[in-house]
């Protein structure tokens, strides 16, 4: 019997920020952010947390430390941090819109997943133009 060769599954950007907030926001709660916190802060199990940090090691947006530490680099930490600002974002515009606390913190992660930096860029400045929100830069430039 012939042995399957394991395909490799690229994780996707959505997917890969969602970690890489996590890792921040963890970041800010306890010292040392290991993958097993990462697994238990989003649900998910540590076999996948693994598969992500490998692609995100290899795009150079985490480094390993000691004892397992989960260390953003500056990319990483450039991304996440304009990940997590675009929710925010999103979640008080939502909140300014009436939506509820809790539909306005699940559908900005959703809008922030599906919208493209560009997209973002350019409805935030319209709403900012249009004196709808104050302008928040939440993506850098790389």
């Amino acid at each position: 019997m012939e042995k399957k060769a394991k395909a490799s599954r690229a994780i996707s950007d959505a997917t890969l920020d969602r970690y890489l907030s996590a890792i921040l926001m963890l970041r800010q709660r306890i010292p040392i952010v290991r993958s097993v916190d990462v697994a238990n802060h989003l649900g998910n199990s540590k076999a996948c947390v693994s598969m992500a940090l490998k692609q995100m090691i290899v795009q150079q947006l985490v480094q390993v430390g000691p004892h397992g530490a989960l260390l953003l680099t500056d990319s990483g930490e450039r991304r996440a941090t304009g990940h997590r600002d675009s929710c925010d974002y999103f979640k008080r515009l939502l909140l300014l819109s009436g939506v509820g606390e809790q539909v306005a913190l699940a559908e900005a992660a959703a809008i922030t997943r599906a919208i493209s930096r560009p997209s973002f860029e350019a409805l935030q400045e319209y709403l900012t133009r249009m004196g709808v929100m104050a302008e928040q830069r939440s993506w850098v430039q790389e």
